[in-house]
């Protein structure tokens, strides 16, 4: 191993890596084009949104503000999961509520699309019905164990409170982009499957063989 790496900041090292593995999955997405079915266009825009909160939690880290970064990861969590329910469970009307102009009664018929818990519990009846097993179990896994401190850290509760007074661990900064990064790769995977290239989808799956390191263990190969 390079010396230079061994002595970097850990925090930096992980922020150059993570900042690889994005920029590897747009080079595998390149200039792809995806249909433009109302399905299509709703699913590619909640990934962007996706993608777009995993981008700023990593200028937060940069910026050494993890505490705003970790309320970033639920709001990339939430983005994603909706991007699966839409694409995987969703049914046509509640592609139209997304799809149609925002107005005052477009934003109030999309409030009663379903929360995190319900789409998750929705995509898990349609595995073997096109929603694959593994995503599924992410979700779920992710949700079960971030979940509580996600929403702590969103509604000013204990654990940004103790951070703020204690200080933030790096070890715990470093865990909250290894869960981001895993977010961004299966975002990344849901875009692939949309472009409705097999060998797209083929070389996004095998994107965690490379960067491993900067991914959680749920994505590990």
């Amino acid at each position: 191993m390079d010396q230079n790496t061994v002595n970097a900041d850990p925090l930096e090292h992980m922020l150059d890596r993570s900042n690889a593995l994005h920029e590897r999955i747009g080079e595998l997405l390149g200039t792809t084009e995806f249909d433009g079915a109302p399905r299509s266009e709703v699913v590619l825009g909640m990934c962007v949104v996706a993608m777009e909160h995993g981008t700023a939690l990593r200028a937060l880290m940069a910026l050494r503000l993890p505490t705003s970064a970790v309320s970033l990861l639920r709001l990339q969590f939430e983005a994603l999961t909706r991007a699966m329910w839409l694409l995987y469970a969703a049914n046509d009307a509640a592609i139209g509520k997304l799809a149609a102009p925002l107005t005052l009664d477009s934003e109030q018929a999309a409030k009663n699309l379903p929360g995190a818990s319900d789409m998750i519990e929705q995509i898990g009846k349609r595995v073997g019905h096109g929603a694959p097993l593994v995503a599924y179990q992410m979700l779920m896994q992710f949700k079960e164990v971030s979940w509580r401190a996600m929403n702590s850290f969103v509604h000013g509760g204990i654990h940004p409170l103790r951070r703020a007074t204690e200080g933030f661990p790096v070890d715990l900064a470093l865990q909250v982009l290894r869960n981001s990064n895993g977010l961004g790769t299966m975002t990344g995977m849901t875009m692939a499957v949309l472009t409705g290239n097999p060998a797209i989808a083929r070389r996004m799956s095998r994107v965690q063989y490379g960067f491993a390191d900067c991914l959680p263990d749920l994505l590990k190969p």
